[in-house]
């Protein structure tokens, strides 16, 4: 059974203009295996992907995505636990910036996109959390709930706000507009109802990190709110899928665009509410998956638009987009493969066809592939053992 690979968050590439999908079958033609099992999520700045070990000592390697040679490895040397990274590293510029969140104490650190050095080392961030940066700022929550603006390049403080400290919602920041978006825990605000403790969506000022809104995702019986996952940033929308539902909340005032939306579908012969997985952004439509569907939902309504059943796998969808082409793992019933785990799709987006599926033999069968990253013509992907590239 593969681990799960797969961020919450999308991968970002730098560089001008679209990137041209993978649509016909793909070969592999680059394979990395410095020795370990588990990639995590990757981003990709220039010629270069950036990726963490998830197992064993951990570690942050940086790849030619021309030659599939390793340029450098950083290993953070803490004095107990992993240096495990579990969420992609993020590009300022000459900097990458790691959340080391698995060791105790763990770490942000600051590398050179050149030559790995380590160049800073700052706060303990919270297990599952990302880092964003935009502006020459990085921004993480630690394990004690305050979240940071950090200076990319050196990694002084720049400011904090203090979420909470209860533990509970990873937090998944998108900076979009001067805003920052993200997923978090947050203590009660002394003589405002509408701001009890729980887990909200927020929206806080890149700059000064002052709180435009917060948005709390309500659902029968989750009594601390929603913990959202995915969340997907457009023009005017942050949309999101949290325990059973689908929300969309109004970037400029932090309420909801449409009413939250219950998927159902059949499980085991009868209706039940079921969670979504891996929602990305598919131009007109939005896509997730349950362990029976993969499912396009309008933007507009939530309503959905199409959808294909098959057997998935949650933990690991590999949901990714790049033009009019959508990449998935499962096995759908139009054309089913040995397990809904090991088995790479792309599929036509303007006509729901399914253009190619790829698989690879590994050292434990079916294993699950994990983040899928795009490419100009070709995709990046971890597997077993391997982080390899597919054109």
């Amino acid at each position: 059974m593969g681990a799960a690979l797969c961020s919450v968050l999308g991968l970002a590439q730098s560089g001008p203009g679209p990137i041209r999908p993978l649509r016909t079958a793909p070969v592999e033609t680059l394979t990395v295996n410095p020795g370990f099992r588990d990639w995590g999520p990757a981003a990709i700045a220039g010629t270069t992907i950036l990726a963490g070990n998830q197992t064993g000592d951990g570690g942050t390697f940086a790849i030619d995505t021309l030659t599939g040679k390793v340029r450098w490895a950083h290993r953070p040397n803490f004095s107990s636990g992993t240096g495990s990274v579990s969420t992609p590293p993020a590009v300022s510029g000459n900097i990458v910036v790691v959340p080391y969140a698995m060791a105790y104490p763990g770490a942000v650190v600051g590398l050179s996109l050149a030559t790995g050095k380590e160049l800073w080392r700052g706060h303990d961030p919270a297990r599952d959390a990302a880092v964003a940066v935009s502006a020459g700022l990085a921004y993480v929550l630690d394990k004690n709930g305050s979240f940071y603006a950090l200076d990319a390049a050196t990694g002084r403080e720049r400011w904090k706000v203090a979420l909470s400290g209860r533990a509970g919602c990873a937090s998944q920041p998108i900076v979009s507009d001067e805003t920052i978006y993200l997923t978090g825990s947050g203590d009660a605000t002394p003589g405002d109802p509408t701001k009890r403790a729980g887990n909200y969506l927020f929206a806080l000022d890149a700059k000064s990190g002052q709180e435009r809104w917060r948005y709390r995702a309500e659902a029968p019986y989750v009594y601390d709110g929603v913990c959202l996952r995915q969340p997907v940033v457009t023009a005017d929308t942050v949309f999101a899928a949290g325990d059973h539902y689908l929300y969309a909340v109004n970037r400029a005032t932090g309420r909801d665009r449409w009413k939250p939306v219950e998927v159902r579908r059949t499980v085991v012969g009868r209706e039940r509410p079921v969670e979504v997985h891996g929602l990305v952004d598919a131009g007109a439509v939005l896509v997730g998956l349950t362990s029976a569907y993969l499912i396009a939902f309008d933007k507009n309504s939530g309503q959905t638009t199409w959808e294909i059943a098959g057997k998935f796998r949650e933990a690991s969808p590999s949901l990714a987009v790049a033009g009019n082409v959508l990449y998935f793992q499962g096995s759908p019933d139009s054309k089913p493969a040995s397990s809904s785990s090991g088995t790479l799709y792309a599929l036509d987006l303007d006509s729901h066809s399914i253009l190619w599926s790829f698989s690879r033999p590994t050292r434990e069968p079916n294993w699950s592939f994990g983040q899928v990253t795009p490419v100009d013509g070709g995709l990046w992907v971890d597997s077993y053992q391997a982080l390899v590239k597919l054109q």
